[in-house]
């Protein structure tokens, strides 16, 4: 029968190993891109994500030391003492001896990564003549504040001659290494004077 006309070759044939080769190289291109591109959104998550706890915890830190420095008494004497920390059981960096704004002597400093602040004893006389003796008491926040963050280092000094302290804090992650750093001036509202200046001393060892 002439009216009847078969298919070519060219119709019935399979994918050639060629084709399968080039398919899947062309697969493992794509989804090696797609991987790279996946891993990097990851990494600057993180990154993003690390920087914004590394900035909140540095602020809150921040804000800690510098309200605490800014409200500090000017007694006679000596009203703040910066220096090293160590003796008193300071372990990363410097810190200060001040007075409070309730007139209690108070060590500021870092210890094993988290601040501290160290209350000395105070005797405080109540209106109906009633003693009240405060012990030495130490404050610090909890440790799930800082968010996988510790200190590695704080320096507290004058940043002029007058009544202007810096506060330079150093933080690193636990876990990823994540390092951050943060500073802060504030000023001792409480120390108006020239004779008020010279009653801030640096360079000490403090045992307070």
């Amino acid at each position: 029968m002439t009216g009847i006309r078969r298919g070519s070759d060219s119709d019935n044939r399979g994918v050639t190993l060629t084709e399968m080769i080039i398919t899947f190289a062309l697969v493992g291109i794509f989804m090696a891109a797609a991987v790279s591109v996946i891993t990097s959104a990851v990494i600057t998550h993180s990154e993003l994500t690390a920087s914004m706890y590394a900035q909140s915890v540095g602020e809150m830190l921040l804000d800690k030391v510098t309200g605490e420095l800014a409200a500090a008494q000017a007694y006679d004497g000596c009203s703040m003492v910066i220096g090293d920390t160590e003796k008193a059981g300071g372990t990363q960096g410097n810190g200060a001896a001040f007075y409070d704004r309730d007139g209690r002597a108070v060590l500021c400093m870092v210890q094993d990564g988290l601040l501290k602040f160290r209350y000395q004893e105070s005797v405080d006389v109540t209106d109906q003549g009633e003693v009240l003796i405060q012990a030495q008491q130490d404050w610090t926040l909890d440790a799930k504040a800082y968010m996988g963050f510790r200190i590695t280092d704080m320096q507290i000094a004058r940043a002029n001659e007058e009544n202007v302290i810096e506060v330079k804090i150093k933080i690193k992650n636990l876990k990823t290494g994540f390092e951050y750093a943060t500073s802060r001036c504030t000023k001792c509202y409480n120390f108006k004077t020239e004779n008020d200046y010279r009653k801030i001393v640096e360079d000490s060892i403090l045992t307070l």
